[in-house]
Protein backbone atom coordinates (compact mmCIF):
# COMPACT_ATOMS: atom_id res chain seq x y z
CA UNK A 1 0.00 0.00 0.00
CA UNK A 2 3.03 2.63 0.83
CA UNK A 3 4.29 2.01 -2.53
CA UNK A 4 1.72 4.17 -3.94
CA UNK A 5 2.88 7.51 -2.17
CA UNK A 6 6.38 9.07 -2.39
CA UNK A 7 6.19 9.46 1.27
CA UNK A 8 4.40 7.98 4.25
CA UNK A 9 4.49 9.82 7.51
CA UNK A 10 2.60 8.44 10.96
CA UNK A 11 0.21 11.54 10.41
CA UNK A 12 -1.12 15.04 8.98
CA UNK A 13 -3.35 17.80 10.20
CA UNK A 14 -4.72 19.60 7.45
CA UNK A 15 -7.57 22.38 8.17
CA UNK A 16 -9.37 25.40 6.78
CA UNK A 17 -8.78 23.54 3.12
CA UNK A 18 -12.59 25.96 2.10
CA UNK A 19 -13.87 23.54 -0.84
CA UNK A 20 -16.57 25.01 -2.55
CA UNK A 21 -14.94 28.95 -1.94
CA UNK A 22 -13.25 29.90 -5.33
CA UNK A 23 -9.76 30.99 -3.85
CA UNK A 24 -9.15 27.07 -2.50
CA UNK A 25 -6.19 26.27 -3.53
CA UNK A 26 -7.24 22.60 -4.50
CA UNK A 27 -4.84 21.54 -7.47
CA UNK A 28 -2.13 22.48 -4.55
CA UNK A 29 -3.81 20.12 -2.06
CA UNK A 30 -4.84 17.04 -4.63
CA UNK A 31 -1.11 17.41 -5.35
CA UNK A 32 0.25 17.21 -1.74
CA UNK A 33 -2.10 14.17 -0.83
CA UNK A 34 -1.24 12.43 -4.10
CA UNK A 35 2.39 12.69 -2.43
CA UNK A 36 1.86 12.08 0.90
CA UNK A 37 0.33 9.44 3.22
CA UNK A 38 0.02 8.71 6.81
CA UNK A 39 -1.45 5.98 9.18
CA UNK A 40 -3.96 9.13 10.48
CA UNK A 41 -4.98 11.94 8.76
CA UNK A 42 -6.12 14.37 11.09
CA UNK A 43 -8.61 17.75 9.18
CA UNK A 44 -8.98 20.01 11.71
CA UNK A 45 -11.95 22.13 10.28
CA UNK A 46 -13.48 24.05 7.48
CA UNK A 47 -12.97 21.52 5.34
CA UNK A 48 -15.88 22.23 2.89
CA UNK A 49 -17.16 26.00 3.23
CA UNK A 50 -21.10 25.73 3.68
CA UNK A 51 -21.37 29.42 4.27
CA UNK A 52 -19.48 30.41 0.54
CA UNK A 53 -21.39 27.66 -1.02
CA UNK A 54 -24.38 29.10 0.76
CA UNK A 55 -24.04 32.73 -0.77
CA UNK A 56 -22.75 31.24 -4.46
CA UNK A 57 -22.54 27.67 -5.77
CA UNK A 58 -18.94 26.94 -6.38
CA UNK A 59 -17.55 23.40 -6.80
CA UNK A 60 -15.36 22.42 -9.57
CA UNK A 61 -13.90 18.99 -10.47
CA UNK A 62 -10.64 19.43 -8.50
CA UNK A 63 -12.83 20.41 -5.31
CA UNK A 64 -14.70 17.31 -5.74
CA UNK A 65 -11.94 15.23 -6.06
CA UNK A 66 -10.38 16.66 -2.81
CA UNK A 67 -13.13 15.14 -1.49
CA UNK A 68 -13.01 11.72 -3.20
CA UNK A 69 -9.64 11.45 -2.01
CA UNK A 70 -10.52 12.32 1.74
CA UNK A 71 -13.28 9.66 1.62
CA UNK A 72 -10.96 7.20 -0.85
CA UNK A 73 -8.12 7.41 2.49
CA UNK A 74 -10.94 6.44 4.79
CA UNK A 75 -12.39 3.71 3.49
CA UNK A 76 -8.79 2.12 2.15
CA UNK A 77 -7.49 1.67 5.88
CA UNK A 78 -6.49 5.39 7.05
CA UNK A 79 -7.72 6.90 9.97
CA UNK A 80 -9.43 9.98 9.05
CA UNK A 81 -10.45 12.33 12.31
CA UNK A 82 -12.83 15.18 10.72
CA UNK A 83 -13.30 18.23 13.55
CA UNK A 84 -16.15 20.63 12.01
CA UNK A 85 -15.17 23.80 11.68
CA UNK A 86 -17.07 27.24 12.07
CA UNK A 87 -17.83 27.27 8.36
CA UNK A 88 -18.87 23.87 8.27
CA UNK A 89 -20.86 23.71 11.83
CA UNK A 90 -23.82 21.72 10.69
CA UNK A 91 -21.28 18.80 10.65
CA UNK A 92 -20.74 19.05 14.21
CA UNK A 93 -24.60 17.59 14.28
CA UNK A 94 -23.03 14.09 13.22
CA UNK A 95 -20.27 14.10 15.68
CA UNK A 96 -19.44 10.64 17.38
CA UNK A 97 -20.71 9.53 14.69
CA UNK A 98 -19.38 8.38 10.85
CA UNK A 99 -19.40 9.58 7.65
CA UNK A 100 -18.89 7.30 4.77
CA UNK A 101 -16.01 6.34 7.23
CA UNK A 102 -14.26 9.40 8.53
CA UNK A 103 -15.18 9.66 11.76
CA UNK A 104 -16.59 13.18 13.77
CA UNK A 105 -15.41 14.69 16.83
CA UNK A 106 -16.53 18.18 18.49
CA UNK A 107 -12.64 17.87 19.50
CA UNK A 108 -9.79 14.76 19.60
CA UNK A 109 -6.99 13.76 21.77
CA UNK A 110 -4.39 11.87 19.57
CA UNK A 111 -2.09 10.13 21.49
CA UNK A 112 1.69 10.71 19.72
CA UNK A 113 4.30 8.27 20.83
CA UNK A 114 6.49 11.31 20.45
CA UNK A 115 5.22 14.01 21.76
CA UNK A 116 2.26 13.08 24.19
CA UNK A 117 -1.50 13.92 24.27
CA UNK A 118 -2.51 16.75 21.50
CA UNK A 119 -5.53 18.11 21.55
CA UNK A 120 -7.28 18.87 18.33
CA UNK A 121 -9.71 21.64 17.92
CA UNK A 122 -10.82 23.72 15.23
CA UNK A 123 -10.35 27.27 17.21
CA UNK A 124 -13.25 29.12 16.44
CA UNK A 125 -14.23 28.49 20.37
CA UNK A 126 -11.29 31.13 20.96
CA UNK A 127 -12.95 34.11 18.95
CA UNK A 128 -14.12 36.20 21.48
CA UNK A 129 -10.32 36.47 22.74
CA UNK A 130 -9.13 37.69 19.18
CA UNK A 131 -11.88 39.26 17.73
CA UNK A 132 -13.99 40.87 20.48
CA UNK A 133 -16.27 43.34 18.40
CA UNK A 134 -18.47 41.91 15.89
CA UNK A 135 -18.26 44.83 13.58
CA UNK A 136 -14.62 44.18 14.15
CA UNK A 137 -15.24 40.79 12.78
CA UNK A 138 -17.22 41.55 9.98
CA UNK A 139 -15.04 44.24 8.95
CA UNK A 140 -12.46 42.07 8.96
CA UNK A 141 -14.03 39.20 6.92
CA UNK A 142 -14.94 41.68 4.12
CA UNK A 143 -11.07 43.00 4.32
CA UNK A 144 -9.74 39.49 3.86
CA UNK A 145 -12.29 39.12 0.68
CA UNK A 146 -10.28 41.77 -0.77
CA UNK A 147 -6.42 40.27 0.42
CA UNK A 148 -7.60 37.03 -1.21
CA UNK A 149 -8.58 38.84 -4.45
CA UNK A 150 -5.25 40.89 -4.19
CA UNK A 151 -3.55 37.48 -3.49
CA UNK A 152 -5.04 35.70 -6.66
CA UNK A 153 -3.83 38.38 -8.90
CA UNK A 154 -0.17 38.83 -7.39
CA UNK A 155 0.27 35.40 -7.62
CA UNK A 156 -1.25 35.30 -10.95
CA UNK A 157 1.18 37.82 -12.53
CA UNK A 158 4.29 36.17 -9.96
CA UNK A 159 3.43 33.05 -12.07
CA UNK A 160 3.62 34.61 -15.41
CA UNK A 161 7.21 36.06 -13.97
CA UNK A 162 8.38 32.48 -13.44
CA UNK A 163 8.48 33.15 -9.11
CA UNK A 164 7.26 30.95 -7.02
CA UNK A 165 3.76 31.55 -4.90
CA UNK A 166 3.70 33.95 -2.63
CA UNK A 167 0.87 34.75 0.26
CA UNK A 168 0.03 38.26 0.39
CA UNK A 169 -2.34 37.73 3.32
CA UNK A 170 0.78 36.47 5.56
CA UNK A 171 3.06 39.41 4.48
CA UNK A 172 0.33 41.81 5.61
CA UNK A 173 -0.66 39.77 9.20
CA UNK A 174 3.60 40.01 9.49
CA UNK A 175 4.00 43.82 8.89
CA UNK A 176 0.50 44.81 10.66
CA UNK A 177 1.00 45.14 14.52
CA UNK A 178 -2.98 44.83 15.00
CA UNK A 179 -2.74 41.66 13.60
CA UNK A 180 0.55 40.12 15.49
CA UNK A 181 -1.52 41.01 18.44
CA UNK A 182 -4.62 39.14 17.46
CA UNK A 183 -2.56 36.00 16.97
CA UNK A 184 -0.86 36.37 20.25
CA UNK A 185 -4.65 36.03 21.40
CA UNK A 186 -5.33 33.37 19.67
CA UNK A 187 -2.04 31.79 20.92
CA UNK A 188 -2.11 32.57 23.99
CA UNK A 189 -6.07 31.52 24.08
CA UNK A 190 -5.09 27.72 22.89
CA UNK A 191 -2.20 27.42 25.19
CA UNK A 192 -4.55 28.30 28.04
CA UNK A 193 -6.94 25.74 27.03
CA UNK A 194 -3.98 22.98 26.65
CA UNK A 195 -3.05 23.74 30.30
CA UNK A 196 -6.35 23.62 31.98
CA UNK A 197 -7.04 20.55 29.72
CA UNK A 198 -3.54 18.86 31.28
CA UNK A 199 -2.22 17.70 27.37
CA UNK A 200 1.05 18.01 26.04
CA UNK A 201 0.20 20.49 23.06
CA UNK A 202 -2.68 21.42 21.46
CA UNK A 203 -3.49 21.62 17.23
CA UNK A 204 -5.71 24.28 15.87
CA UNK A 205 -6.57 26.20 11.81
CA UNK A 206 -8.87 29.12 12.18
CA UNK A 207 -7.13 31.78 11.26
CA UNK A 208 -4.96 30.91 8.78
CA UNK A 209 -1.28 31.84 10.23
CA UNK A 210 0.59 28.00 10.06
CA UNK A 211 2.60 27.94 13.39
CA UNK A 212 4.83 25.03 15.07
CA UNK A 213 6.53 26.60 18.58
CA UNK A 214 6.46 25.93 22.28
CA UNK A 215 5.32 28.02 24.75
CA UNK A 216 4.86 27.57 28.64
CA UNK A 217 5.81 24.27 28.07
CA UNK A 218 3.24 23.50 25.66
CA UNK A 219 3.49 22.42 21.88
CA UNK A 220 1.26 25.04 19.40
CA UNK A 221 0.41 23.80 16.20
CA UNK A 222 -1.53 25.88 13.75
CA UNK A 223 -2.03 23.95 10.65
CA UNK A 224 -2.67 27.12 8.71
CA UNK A 225 -4.92 26.66 5.36
CA UNK A 226 -4.93 25.83 1.78
CA UNK A 227 -6.83 29.32 0.69
CA UNK A 228 -3.48 31.16 1.26
CA UNK A 229 -0.94 29.22 2.71
CA UNK A 230 -0.80 25.88 1.67
CA UNK A 231 0.13 24.26 4.87
CA UNK A 232 0.00 21.16 6.70
CA UNK A 233 1.76 19.40 9.30
CA UNK A 234 3.24 16.25 9.06
CA UNK A 235 4.47 13.92 11.59
CA UNK A 236 7.20 11.97 10.66
CA UNK A 237 8.01 8.21 11.61
CA UNK A 238 10.97 8.99 13.21
CA UNK A 239 8.42 11.37 15.35
CA UNK A 240 9.85 15.06 13.57
CA UNK A 241 7.27 16.86 13.40
CA UNK A 242 7.12 19.40 9.80
CA UNK A 243 5.24 22.23 9.24
CA UNK A 244 5.31 22.01 5.68
CA UNK A 245 4.56 24.57 2.74
CA UNK A 246 3.61 23.50 -0.29
CA UNK A 247 2.98 24.96 -3.56
CA UNK A 248 4.88 25.95 -6.37
CA UNK A 249 8.02 26.05 -4.22
CA UNK A 250 7.74 23.32 -1.56
CA UNK A 251 9.27 23.93 1.62
CA UNK A 252 9.22 23.02 5.75
CA UNK A 253 8.25 26.35 7.54
CA UNK A 254 9.76 24.69 10.74
CA UNK A 255 10.64 21.65 12.23
CA UNK A 256 10.45 20.02 15.74
CA UNK A 257 12.92 17.15 16.59
CA UNK A 258 11.49 14.78 19.88
CA UNK A 259 13.73 14.92 22.65
CA UNK A 260 13.05 11.91 23.42
CA UNK A 261 10.50 9.68 22.73
CA UNK A 262 7.20 9.62 25.30
CA UNK A 263 4.86 6.92 26.09
CA UNK A 264 1.23 7.61 24.22
CA UNK A 265 -1.81 5.98 26.44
Amino acid sequence: MTQRFSRYHRAIWLSDLHLGEKHCRADYLLAFLEKHHAERLFLVGDVVDMQALSRRQYWPESHQKVLTLLCERARGGCQVIYIPGNHDRIMRNYVGGLFDHIEVHQSYIYHSPFHGRLLMLHGDEFDRDTCPSKWENWFGDKAYDVVLLLNRWWNLARRLGGLPYQSVARMLKRCSLKAERAMARFRHAAITRAIAEDVDGIVCGHIHFPELLEQLGKLYINTGDWVENCTAVIEHSDGRLELSHFSEAKKPLSRRVPQQAVVGG
